[in-house]
């Protein structure tokens, strides 16, 4: 069964005692089941809080928290704009907030714990336009409101990172980073960042963003608009990959709910040589855009995957509104309904959705 919970209500991120924190018009909510239990005022921004009740503009001017993850119970980390905030949960006060370049943030937060040769920490990747593939830095929160940075990949290497992951099968951490030609890639980090060594590179088929470290080897989704999708199992030995099954689209989102990896599909412009007006207020899909739906895949390799649910992409700019995606809370949930956001669908755009388990 499909459930909606709300409108405009974005899912953050799960707590370690199972509730779900979601935002939505400059407050943080408590949810239990579903239900709120708790709402805590953020920000007082009257300017926002009435722009975003305009849904075309909450989607063009990226407004909302963007990224999020839980430090404990009582505090968590969150990208709004370009600035980083925590936010004390138990005394609900805001911190002061970290400044980052303009055109930096993070995609995917990732928190380092107990993996050998590394400190435990919290960190991301610059995540920006940067088609001159300038130096892109690691970020490492060194307390509050303070990051460091903790290792820069060189001039001419990469576009941006996708996301960080922390192995505890293999001790160590990979990096996905993309987009183009030898920037798309896969990255295997030990000892502090002290060694990053590319292990894949140069191929479509090593862009991605949403990745699962198994026993078995390293499970993710490509991300490639121009080049048809897969969700893959790399060999960490060997590095070699097997398709696991196709996917419609690019995958930017993806989550773990209980024994089961979700990947969600994108509907997305091309991403190379169009001119400025194309970009802006183009409606052609990538050629690795199967359809104008934007999908959800779940399963595991025991089981199987398949796709479980789908919504058609609304008639606005793919770039200007953003694409169509599924958005997903992060962290563990072990609970019996799977939450999701769909962004610039027809029929739900910026809902808060729940999904029950039999239908996955």
């Amino acid at each position: 069964m499909i459930g909606i919970n709300s409108y405009r209500m974005s899912p953050l991120c799960f707590l370690p005692n199972g509730k779900l924190l979601c935002y939505k018009d400059g407050a943080l909510f408590e949810l239990k089941d579903g239900v709120v239990k708790k709402k805590l005022p953020v920000f007082s921004d009257k300017k926002e809080k009435i722009l975003a009740k305009i849904h075309l503009i909450f989607r063009g001017l990226r407004l909302g928290i963007r990224a999020s993850i839980a430090l404990s119970n009582d505090r968590i980390v969150f990208s709004f704009g370009n600035m980083l905030y925590e936010y004390n949960l138990k005394e609900e006060k805001l911190s002061d907030g970290f400044c980052l370049n303009e055109r930096i943030r993070p995609l995917i937060f990732t928190k380092v714990e107990g993996i050998e040769g590394f400190d435990d920490m919290l960190l991301f990747g610059g995540y920006l336009g940067n088609p001159d593939k300038k130096p892109v830095q690691v970020y490492k929160r060194e307390k509050e409101d303070q990051w460091g940075i903790i290792y820069t990949f060189p001039q001419g290497t990469i576009n941006h990172v996708h996301n960080i992951i922390a192995d505890p099968y293999r001790q160590c951490l990979w990096a996905f980073t993309g987009d183009f030609d030898e920037a798309s890639a896969i990255w295997k980090v030990t000892d502090n960042f002290k060694n990053v060594e590319r292990v894949a590179y140069n191929n479509q088929k090593y862009r991605g963003c949403v990745a699962f470290a198994l026993p078995e080897g390293l499970l993710y989704a490509t991300d490639a608009p121009y080049a048809d999708n897969y969700v893959y199992l790399m060999n960490t030995d060997t590095y070699e990959v097997r398709q696991i099954m196709p996917i419609d689209g690019s995958c930017i989102y993806g989550c773990q709910w209980k024994d089961k990896y979700v990947f969600s599909s994108t509907v997305e412009g091309d991403g190379r040589n169009t001119s400025r007006f194309q970009f802006y207020f183009g409606h052609k899909r990538g050629a690795g855009i199967k359809n104008n739906y934007v999908h959800l895949y779940a399963g595991n390799l025991r089981d199987g995957f398949k796709e479980t649910y789908k919504e058609k992409k609304d008639c606005m700019p793919l770039y200007t509104f953003q694409f169509g995606a599924f958005k997903f809370p992060y962290g563990e949930n072990n609970g019996d309904k799977l939450y999701i956001q769909p962004i610039a669908t027809k029929i739900n755009d910026l809902s808060l959705i729940s999904i029950q388990e039999d239908i996955l």
